[in-house]
């Protein structure tokens, strides 16, 4: 009888043990999966770049842009402004990508200056619509002087939801990797994809799409979730 209760103890005790183990481990695991925006850039192009319906007169977009309400305040590449949208060059869609993805880190880190560019451990970036060679990701390492080990990704394609893909990328990667950080770079590329021609229906994406970006920094180092930005 005696041995059949230490038995029942015995078991009892290891259940309870394997129980608070399991807990642990949930506990634990949902501890590595934080993901805290540390720092938010978005990109402003210069008054040279302004689209008003000024601009416009001399095209096919007056009519569809004054009755869609979008504005006098946006802003498109200087290909569009200078008159070239049916003749964009590589060069042009990289001189937009530079304007924004640079512009917009080069005051990421200067607000942020608890982490420097060598820390960044994952870099991800997404335009839909543009995949050069050498890739965006290697062009932002080189210029910043990133580490060599440093994860990059580069997303095209993704069409509007690219952000919250790349975003969910990094809080993935976060799941495996302890105290890293995280940039994320999200724009798209306007200047080769501006429709020239007479559709009325295919004159929309002009009155939809303008520059924009910005870039997002993210950690899982609860140690900095409190850092001023």
């Amino acid at each position: 009888m005696e041995r059949a209760m230490e038995l029942l103890m015995a078991m009892c005790l290891l259940a309870l043990f394997y129980g608070l183990s399991c807990l642990h481990k949930i506990v634990l695991r949902r501890r590595d999966q934080a993901c805290y925006l540390l720092a938010y850039e978005c990109y402003m192009p210069t008054n040279d770049m302004m689209l008003s319906t000024d601009s416009c007169v001399k095209s096919f977009l007056l009519k569809t842009i004054v009755n869609s309400g979008i504005g006098e305040e946006t802003y498109c590449p200087k290909n569009i402004i200078e008159g070239r949208e049916d003749d964009a060059t590589l060069v042009d869609e990289l001189l937009e990508m530079d304007d924004v993805i640079f512009d917009t880190l080069d005051k990421l880190f200067a607000k942020f200056s608890a982490i420097s560019p060598s820390q960044i451990d994952i870099l991800v970036v997404n335009v839909s619509m543009f995949s050069p060679a050498p890739s965006l990701t290697s062009r932002i390492v080189n210029r910043y002087k990133m580490r060599e080990d440093i994860k990059t990704f580069n997303l095209s394609g993704m069409g509007c939801s690219a952000s919250l893909i790349s975003i969910d990328v990094v809080q993935n990667l976060f799941k495996l990797y302890k105290n890293v950080n995280a940039i994320v770079v999200s724009t798209e590329s306007i200047s080769p994809h501006w429709y020239c021609g007479k559709e009325k229906s295919m004159m929309l994406t002009n009155c939809l799409f303008r520059s924009g970006g910005c870039s997002m920094l993210f950690t899982n180092n609860r140690d900095l979730k409190h850092q001023p930005s």
